[in-house]
């Protein structure tokens, strides 16, 4: 028995209701067959293929089995006046299949026919949505790529849309990363993926401290907390956001980490050694973040209740 286009789509199969043996057979043995992309990459149509390899495709009774030659035939003869019942009997087909050749649009890349409201043909449809197969090689490739420009290696979540919580940089550059199951279906899963690629364990490279470093350096040079979205594709010397997020749970618990506790008089006599290094009084903006020479400017805020109120107490008893 030839094999069915969907067969050999697990992704179309399993939506569609058709999981059957053969469908099963393909996957439990990946790489060992094709998919049908690959097929349509090479071929004009399932049928031509299946020709190609020397078996002739049954089709029902009536034109030969291309959508194309079906959808035109049904067109001839409605025009010559036959029901759709009638030309139905004659293609092998339902009636309100007859419907849908009737009301064809031509496909927006090959102008082929749609029987859908799709503006894609099914063979261009499944082009463009699994744009590429992807070699072991490649995918190794891909791992090392991540791991340059990322500081870590890839987490099978990273590899997938950010509907499901996949990472920005995958689904920006999309067609130029792996799915995540390229890991289970050519390498048996994610671990031998990254062995493979001999990245190790993914493990975070930057530490809390580092992390807190790097952006109180940034703050430094552009005078302001940077903006989650700056740091998402980092420049080198930076942690991602991404990384910000793992090591305190949110971007912006990065920003204000959990500070020593500072007392009324730890913070007079952090002014007043900031005036003394700098010759300036410090201001509420040059204390947005904390570090271990004077508090954030909010715990100023909570222990006195005012910047200035802080200030006045540090300048009269420092006078």
């Amino acid at each position: 028995m030839p094999p069915k286009s969907w067969e050999w789509c697990p992704g179309s199969a399993r939506p569609a209701g058709l999981m059957g043996p053969e469908e099963s057979k393909w996957e439990r043995e990946q790489p060992r067959w094709p998919g049908n992309t690959t097929v349509y990459r090479y071929f004009e149509s399932w049928a031509a293929a299946l020709e190609a390899a020397g078996i002739k495709p049954v089709w029902p009774a009536g034109p030969e089995g291309t959508l194309v030659e079906r959808v035109e035939a049904a067109r001839r003869m409605h025009a010559a006046g036959e029901s759709n019942r009638a030309i139905a009997d004659t293609l092998g087909v339902r009636p309100e299949t007859i419907s849908r050749y009737l009301t064809a649009h031509p496909c927006r890349e090959c102008a082929g026919p749609v029987v859908s409201k799709a503006k894609l043909c099914h063979v261009c449809a499944t082009r463009n949505g699994n744009p590429r197969r992807w070699s072991k090689e490649e995918a190794i490739a891909a791992v090392r790529k991540w791991v340059r420009l990322e500081g870590r290696a890839p987490t099978s979540q990273d590899w997938r849309p950010v509907r499901f919580g996949g990472a920005a940089r995958w689904e920006a550059e999309f067609g130029e990363w792996p799915p995540a199951s390229i890991a289970r279906i050519v390498f048996g899963g994610w671990s031998k993926l990254l062995e493979a690629a001999k990245v190790g364990v993914n493990k975070p490279s930057w530490t809390r401290e580092e992390i807190l470093v790097a952006l109180r350096a940034r703050l430094t040079e552009f005078g302001k907390p940077p903006a989650k979205q700056e740091l998402e594709w980092p420049p080198a010397g930076y942690p991602s956001s991404r990384t910000v997020r793992r090591h305190f749970g949110s971007f912006t618990a990065g920003l204000k980490p959990r500070e020593k506790r500072w007392s009324e008089e730890a913070i007079i006599e952090a002014m007043r050694e900031y005036e003394r290094e700098t010759d300036l009084w410090p201001r509420s903006s040059d204390w947005t973040v904390a570090c271990e020479d004077w508090p954030s400017a909010s715990t100023v805020y909570l222990r006195f209740g005012s910047w200035q109120a802080a200030l006045e107490i540090a300048m009269s008893d420092g006078a």
